[in-house]
Parts: structure tokens; C-alpha cells; sequence
């Protein structure tokens, strides 16, 4: 299936995906969903990660969300849960 332009499923021109350690991939309520390790200092809320392209055991994915057992900023280096949905490249 080829993803329509704009669509958040595929990559745009000139994005550059970060590269994300995955400790391993796990589902949660049908979400497909890893444990990474953050790659860097940022809110609870994901921002700078959320919307972001991701290479994730040498795979594209769109961030979608972030979910955490605790509450507070993450740092760098903290296991967090990543939401993904697959891109187009």
C-alpha cells in the first residue's frame, strides 16, 4: 500500500530519522509499541520525540507516543515506551 503525501505513515523529503536503542518490542491494548532507551533530555510529554522519523532495530517508524510507569521529565539514558506506526520510505 503507498502511503498518500502527507501522510504520517511516510517519510519526507530531506528527514532524517534518529537512530533509537530498543531493549525489545512489546504490544499494549493492540499498539504496536518498543522499549527504548530516550535518546535524549526531554518533557513527559515526549516533545522532540513525538512526531519524530525513527530507525528502530533497522526499521522506519513515526513516533506516535511516549508511555511511562512514572510521571516527570525524562532524562537521557531513562527506558521509556515508544508508540510507532511503520513508514513508507
Amino acid at each position: 500500500m503507498k502511503a498518500a503525501p502527507g501522510d504520517r505513515n511516510s517519510a519526507k523529503a530531506g528527514e532524517t530519522a534518529i537512530g533509537l536503542f530498543c531493549f525489545y518490542a512489546y504490544g499494549y491494548r493492540e499498539r504496536a509499541m518498543y522499549a527504548i532507551r530516550a535518546p535524549f533530555a526531554m518533557p513527559e510529554t515526549g516533545e522532540g520525540l513525538v512526531g519524530r522519523l525513527a530507525r528502530i532495530q533497522g526499521k522506519l517508524y513515526r513516533v506516535v507516543s511516549i508511555m511511562r510507569q512514572i510521571g516527570g521529565p525524562i532524562a537521557a539514558g531513562d527506558p521509556i515506551g515508544v508508540e510507532v506506526s511503520a513508514v513508507i520510505a
